[in-house]
């Protein structure tokens, strides 16, 4: 007999999330549309494994099902400050209650910080970064607020790149392309890049990298 598919729901912040159990996965939704799955969180911890091992301080824009979190954990030394921001009351309960097992716990590393608000502001005050890693979206183009697409747009990339070191990135997790969007890195005063992230043998997403060189 099917398994019977298991739902939850959640008001927060003029929105209703929806949680699935579907038995081999969790899907969390806004309405119809899908923000977060377990299905393929490899892609996402091998977004956090492109913070750099020498990195002190890191910024991870959405706590998500804590798999970008965990990448950057498995990379960086004991030493470093990793800053994970995360603006949704529901998603930081999940993962530290019911859903904890698949952040391995993250969120209870020594080095962890977390911050409850919005990453463009955190990235605004922030200094001297190693690292800005966003898997706030689905992307540059798509964004899971409205306010989310200053996280991209020329302003928001200068801001990013005032917060890196020389040498530091500014990587978005993107689970479909955006051609345009190295040229807007470029234009913010960042070195683009593309990193593909491979899963069951076929292309599942990739990070658009910025890189902040010398002035």
């Amino acid at each position: 007999m099917p398994r019977r598919l298991q739902k939850r729901t959640f008001r927060e912040a003029g929105v209703t999330l929806t949680l699935f159990d579907r038995g081999t996965h969790h899907e969390l939704m806004i309405g119809e549309v899908p923000i977060l799955t377990s299905a393929l969180l490899g892609t996402e911890r091998a977004f956090g494994r492109l913070a750099s091992p020498s990195a002190t301080r890191v910024v991870v824009g959405g706590l998500g099902f804590g798999s970008t979190l965990s990448g950057v954990l498995e990379t960086v030394g004991s030493g470093a400050r990793v800053i994970v921001v995360e603006k949704l009351e529901t998603v930081v309960r999940l993962v530290q209650g019911e859903l904890r097992h698949l952040a391995s716990g993250a969120l209870e590393d020594p080095r962890v910080t977390l911050v409850k608000d919005d990453v463009h502001r955190v990235i605004s005050r922030e200094k001297d970064v190693d690292a800005i890693l966003l898997d706030v979206d689905n992307g540059p183009d798509w964004g899971s607020f409205r306010t989310n697409s200053r996280l991209y747009d020329l302003r928001g990339l200068r801001a990013a790149r005032a917060a890196l070191r020389v040498g530091g990135i500014y990587a978005v997790w993107s689970g479909y392309p955006s051609p345009g969007f190295g040229d807007r890195l470029r234009r913010a005063g960042l070195t683009p890049s593309v990193v593909p992230f491979r899963e069951r043998g076929k292309l599942q997403a990739r990070a658009y990298v910025g890189t902040r060189r010398n002035e």
